[in-house]
């Protein structure tokens, strides 16, 4: 087996930890590809940019509100992912403002991951994900992605049009459009989704999800509970499933384990991500939640 190959479907898969919940299905559609209680008011608003319309003043788009008890501004968690015994690099999600988006108060969601100096000689990552995601109805205005991945590189911005029902994406010099069905969320704002929802033993949460200009239908299935204990802490946790809902997803081996908090926060504590390689089975990425400050307090 080619060290090069082996180390490129580690990193695949350390990005499905990285990002956590829902970017993970990113990495495994490359992989089955290659195989066949409510917090207090939010602070006031920053101003984002000075050149930023203001578009509130649509008439044909119907906003929504989605109660959110999971999380707030100045969350902060830290992940550590490893690959077996080898540590493999950090991760840290973030909530640092509450901006003003097109006339509207929206979180600045925050994802930050890297490899550490030994995974670097082989495989450098270096990757950044900022949302401005509808702090009243959790679905994104505004995608910004930066990936350093070995060789590869990758910028672009995405705005998501709700009213027009479009996410305009604009990479170097080059716009195109993708139309969207409302309320769409980026592969960041989703994951803050699926925490503002209460889940039990046996839900489906289903949403649909924009990620490289195409809409991908998601679907969570919550399959039980589990303590376990991380470096964050000891933790009741659900334990879900994420699932793309098209043939091709079902087709592949791996699977991405997720547990999160058994209460109001779903905070995301621990996230397996299998690892295949021309069908064998390479075993487990693990992101393990190793630090949190600024989370809402425990809720059932």
């Amino acid at each position: 087996m080619h060290k090069n190959i082996l180390v490129i479907r580690i990193v695949a898969a350390v990005q499905s930890c990285l990002l956590l919940l829902v970017y993970s299905l990113t990495s495994s559609r490359k992989a089955a590809a290659e195989n066949g209680a409510v917090p207090a008011a939010p602070p006031k608003a920053s101003a984002f940019h000075a050149d930023q319309a203001d578009t509130n003043n649509r008439t044909d788009f119907e906003f929504r509100e989605v109660e959110n008890g999971a999380f707030r501004v100045g969350e902060r968690l830290e992940y550590s992912i490893r690959y077996g015994a080898l540590s493999a690099g950090k991760a840290r999600l973030s909530i640092p403002e509450i901006v003003n988006y097109n006339g509207r108060p929206c979180y600045h969601l925050l994802s930050e991951a890297w490899s550490n100096p030994l995974f670097s000689r082989f495989y450098k990552v270096e990757d950044r994900v900022r949302s401005f995601t509808d702090a009243e109805g959790i679905f994104s205005w505004r995608m910004e992605k930066k990936q350093h991945e070995g060789g590869f590189r990758d910028e672009r911005v995405v705005e998501f049009d709700q009213a027009a029902g479009l996410a305009i994406t604009t990479k170097k010099d080059r716009r195109d459009s993708t139309e969207i069905p409302p309320f769409a969320l980026d592969v960041l704002s989703a994951v803050y989704y699926v925490r503002t929802q209460n889940l039990a033993i046996g839900d489906s949460v289903f949403f649909d999800n924009y990620d490289n200009g195409k809409i991908y239908p998601l679907k969570i299935i919550v399959h039980r509970k589990e303590k376990i204990r991380t470096p964050a802490g000891k933790f009741e946790c659900l334990v879900v499933e994420p699932f793309l809902q098209t043939p091709a997803f079902f087709q592949q081996k791996g699977r991405v384990i997720l547990h999160m908090t058994a209460d109001a926060r779903k905070i995301p504590v621990l996230i397996t991500s299998q690892l295949y390689l021309k069908g064998f089975d390479l075993g487990n990425i693990v992101a393990e939640l190793e630090k949190m400050e600024g989370v809402l307090p425990a809720g059932k």
